[in-house]
């Protein structure tokens, strides 16, 4: 009789945990379970498909199973992995933070074309969360200081570490939009404010995928009552805090991109636009700062 681990081939473990997985009505089974195995077996995703006979051991059977389990709860995938990838940096990701996405990558890229011709710009990422958005910068211009602040302290000890791993001098400090003033970190004043804040109404939560509802911190998501809450009063601290000549960017919701555009414009920026993102949704707002 053959032995369990003889049985157990990689593409056995593949088939059952996405049959498992499919059986609950999880989205994208099978893609969830060849992160998971390449993840367990060390391999990539085309080495572990090119040879389904191997065998897998005992204790790699055990974690694939305890990641299916989770993903049955519908845990994000990344949340389950540790990480997730995000403008060609692995950053590390905990229930602490928000799981970056493919539309935070367009406000890099849009913030990176608003510093081209800038020599050591001073940026400032404000919800900083991961730290993605500050740490891609900072990748792509080595030259810029970079400066990410958030409310929450479990938010920065991930970015701080995201930061360690990947080799990045960012600033990171605690402050609260909210607040009348945030502390100075001595980056100051900023060519860039960039900013992904909370912005969906607490009626919207009845909307939400259950990864996000029921996983991603509220006080990242959610704004309360008022979805423009935060975007008021990043413009207050973008008054105060831009240099001449410079910008602010911020993601919004696809509802309200116009409404974030009338608050700057009640405040005196110029040159504000929103962009699409990848869906065609204006998602991305980009203001300069009032003149001094």
């Amino acid at each position: 009789m053959k032995s369990d681990m003889q049985r157990t081939t990689w593409g056995i473990l593949l088939r059952e945990a996405t049959g498992t997985l499919e059986a609950q009505g999880v989205p994208d089974a099978r893609r969830a379970v060849l992160w998971m195995l390449g993840e367990v077996l060390g391999c990539s995703q085309a080495h572990l498909l090119a040879y389904p006979e191997r065998g897998a051991t005992p204790e790699q059977v055990r974690r694939l199973r305890a990641m299916v389990a989770r993903r049955l709860l519908r845990e994000p995938l990344q949340y389950i992995l540790g990480y997730a990838e995000f403008y060609g940096l692995r950053l590390g990701v905990t229930p602490a933070v928000l799981i970056p996405r493919p539309e935070t990558e367009q406000v890099v890229e849009v913030a990176l074309d608003l510093l081209q011709g800038r020599f050591r710009p001073r940026v400032l990422d404000v919800g900083t969360g991961s730290g993605c958005i500050a740490l891609a910068i900072k990748h792509e211009r080595p030259d810029a200081d970079v400066a990410a602040c958030d409310v929450s302290e479990d938010a920065l000890r991930v970015a701080r570490t995201n930061a360690g791993a990947c080799a990045l001098a960012v600033t990171f400090f605690h402050a609260d939009i909210l607040a009348a003033d945030l502390p100075n970190p001595g980056a100051g004043p900023f060519d860039l404010i960039v900013s992904n804040p909370p912005y969906l109404a607490d009626e919207e939560a009845g909307t939400l995928a259950p990864e996000v509802l029921g996983y991603e911190p509220h006080r990242a998501l959610f704004a309360g009552e008022d979805p423009l809450l935060y975007y008021r009063a990043l413009a207050v601290h973008a008054q105060k805090g831009l240099a001449d000549g410079g910008a602010l960017v911020v993601e919004t919701h696809a509802d309200h991109a116009g409404a974030v555009c009338e608050v700057l414009r009640r405040m005196d920026f110029f040159g504000i636009q929103s962009e699409n993102d990848f869906a065609g949704l204006p998602r991305i707002v980009i203001a300069h700062g009032p003149a001094g």
